[in-house]
């Protein structure tokens, strides 16, 4: 019997924990690691990839900065397209797009208009939740599949 076809060309490594779960997936053809979230967490997966690229190294200093916070300190990390921000133990990532302030400069006419329409900007898969532990449990895991 043969393998499924995914696992001919990458190697498939699924992980489960209480709030989330992801497969990180190395496609031996073109040497490309990549991650799978649930929708809800998806965005992660683009934010980790996108300012921390491939390199187990590069995600060194995040963690550091994650094993270093006390439960009631707050922090935050400004990347190229996201502002992760971390308070109480509860971490939240939103796109820098989600910021803007052009809805402001609109009169309440026009912003009336604008959500009558159905025209808001789309926030799905640009804004993600969950709780520090499951981001830094995911963020070791994903350093040592790099780094295997």
């Amino acid at each position: 019997m043969q393998a499924p076809v995914i696992l001919q060309v990458a190697e498939l490594l699924r992980f489960w924990n209480f709030n989330m779960e992801y497969d990180f997936i190395y496609d031996r053809h073109t040497g490309q690691f990549s991650i799978r979230l649930a929708a809800e967490h998806e965005v992660l997966g683009r934010f980790l990839l996108d300012e921390f690229g491939q390199q187990a190294g590069a995600y060194l200093p995040l963690l550091q900065q994650l094993s270093e916070l006390k439960p009631s300190q707050s922090m935050q990390y400004q990347g190229k397209e996201f502002l992760l921000e971390i308070e109480n133990g509860e971490v939240t990532l939103n796109h820098n797009t989600l910021f803007s302030e052009t809805t402001e400069q609109l009169t309440a006419q026009q912003q009336q208009t604008l959500a009558d329409d159905d025209l808001q900007l789309d926030q799905q898969g640009m804004t993600s939740q969950c709780g520090l532990e499951d981001l830094q449990k995911l963020l070791r895991e994903w350093q040592q599949f790099l780094a295997d």
